[in-house]
């Protein structure tokens, strides 16, 4: 397959970045198109662990390359970091990566508002205090700040000088830096990321090498959590399905497969609605077994029983055409394992929401199954034909631990 899309189809965290990895080693491109630094992707490298939070998820001993597009919004300290420590272990890494101008920088300033806002609501969101919101409000609004920008310095000293005015003006003087120096920052930033061989190049430039060669593309955090169609208001800023690799210039019509990932429960971080979560000494042991601490906060999740009516409804949001399953082994030696088929909404039975706000009407429909004491046994088989036989959709590949290859074609776990 050319091109593929790798996307989140719960509330993120379902284990896209392995996945991304997993894959990559037969992708000329990996391709990030949305977010930003609030997404958190684990891969491990020859036994390493790697955290990567804006990086596209390539594999180091490959000869393939990550691209950042226009739907991101980039903290680009966060992004030197982590180059950084890929150095490390492959010396001249960052050459492989390419930035498209159009893309919007996250500031210090964004971070500030972050925390400001999230202090002043009386119900707070949960967010991760990166930024992202208010980047993706000044980008809405048209005062944010584009990576071309970079390299004309007299437009970047403007539109610096004209965004900190308004943000005095709402914020008062609480912003740190001022127009000078974050102009500063800003530059030396640009500086480094040229010195340590990052390239800035539009996805047009690379639309023949993208089309040509064989394109992968990461999705960030899970549909549940997409702008327009996740659990509004607790949701992040950018587009969370597929049809967010518009911004790279390409239709998801245009791709040859799009896996859906979910693990074998569900998990959430933050506030907002979660319909099969669970506050027993279950879900405590879970996400010890499951090690469920957010990569980007640290903060524990929360943990539920897997939610098909969430999936449809991410499957239908999204067009998965396979999905694929992780952490099924962190369910192994429970007695019995539920399983949410539909939702009563109203005092009626329904198998998949109509819009992202039912769920917060939503009580869950179980069926109980019997447990497994290993991914090998039938009683797995028997979990993974019944997600198959409610969505609809074929499970591909199966995860059963951190990592890379610790991943199994479907085939290959049932026939042995």
């Amino acid at each position: 397959m050319k091109s593929i899309a790798v996307i989140g189809a719960q509330w993120g965290d379902e284990g896209k970045g392995k996945i991304v990895n997993y894959f990559a080693r037969d992708y000329h491109w990996v391709v990030r198109f949305s977010g930003g630094a609030n997404a958190g992707h684990t891969i491990y490298v020859n036994n390493k662990k790697y955290v990567n939070h804006l990086l596209p998820s390539i594999d180091p001993r490959t000869e393939s390359l990550g691209f950042l597009g226009a739907g991101m919004v980039i903290d680009l300290e966060q992004l030197i970091r982590e180059i950084e420590t890929l150095e490390y272990d492959f010396p001249g890494i960052g050459s492989r990566f390419y930035i498209d101008p159009e893309a919007f920088a996250v500031l210090p300033w964004h971070k500030e508002q972050d925390r400001l806002l999230e202090s002043m609501r009386k119900k707070p969101i949960g967010t991760t205090g990166k930024g992202i919101g208010p980047a993706c409000t000044d980008k809405v609004s048209r005062e944010g700040i584009k990576l071309y920008l970079l390299e004309d310095e007299p437009a970047l000293k403007e539109r610096l000088e004209n965004m900190y005015t308004l943000k005095k003006e709402l914020f008062g003087g609480r912003l740190g830096m001022n127009p000078e120096e974050m102009f500063g920052y800003l530059l030396s930033l640009r500086d480094k990321l040229i010195e340590i061989g990052v390239n800035f190049t539009s996805s047009i430039d690379l639309s023949k090498s993208f089309r040509e060669g064989s394109v992968l593309f990461e999705g960030a955090q899970g549909v549940m959590l997409d702008l327009d169609f996740g659990t509004y208001p607790f949701v992040t800023s950018s587009s969370c399905t597929v049809h967010g690799v518009t911004s790279v210039g390409f239709s998801a019509s245009e791709l040859d497969a799009v896996f859906g990932v979910i693990k074998a429960y569900t998990t959430r971080v933050g506030s907002g609605v979660f319909p099969t979560e669970e506050d027993s000494s279950i879900a405590d042991t879970i996400r010890e077994r499951g090690v469920e601490f957010g990569a980007t906060t640290g903060r524990p999740r929360r943990i539920g029983w897997l939610d098909l009516p969430a999936i449809k409804y991410a499957i239908a949001r999204s067009a998965f055409t396979h999905l694929i399953i992780t952490k099924g082994d962190v369910l192994s030696g429970l007695d019995e394992v539920k399983v949410c088929v539909a939702y009563e909404i109203d005092g009626k039975e329904k198998a998949v929401p109509s819009t992202s706000h039912e769920l917060f009407k939503a009580r869950p429909v179980y069926r109980t199954l019997k447990g497994w004491s290993s991914i090998s046994d039938r009683a797995f088989a028997e979990y993974i034909q019944l997600i198959e036989s409610e969505t609809g959709l074929q499970v591909s590949h199966i995860s059963y631990g951190p990592g890379t290859d610790e991943i199994l074609k479907r085939s290959e776990l049932f026939d042995r």
